[in-house]
């Protein structure tokens, strides 16, 4: 998925210099540059909370183990899920 965020950043980046100059001028580069990069910014953050959410969500494969521990990070208890078939491992609030 960031591949697909450098291609838009990039095609914003050349739209912007191209009208910038050619419309507003100079100081119209950096309007629109500074408008493309908020948007951009937005964007990813909205695609990285929805991924947050996406490997939090609790899967059926998973199951409990009895590892708990405190995560450093938030502070709060979580637990060690794993995936008898692939020996993948999740770790979940709780």
């Amino acid at each position: 998925m960031s591949d697909l965020y450098t291609w838009i950043a990039w095609a914003l980046a050349i739209t912007a210099f191209v009208l910038g100059t050619h419309v507003f001028g100079v100081a119209g580069v950096l309007l629109v540059l500074v408008a493309a990069i908020l948007i951009l910014t937005t964007f990813g953050a909205a695609a990285g909370g929805r991924a947050r959410r996406l490997r939090e969500r609790r899967d059926s494969r998973f199951q409990a183990t009895d590892e708990v521990f405190h995560d450093p990070s938030s502070g709060e208890r979580t637990r060690v899920h794993v995936d008898p078939e692939t020996g993948e491992r999740r770790y979940w609030k709780g």
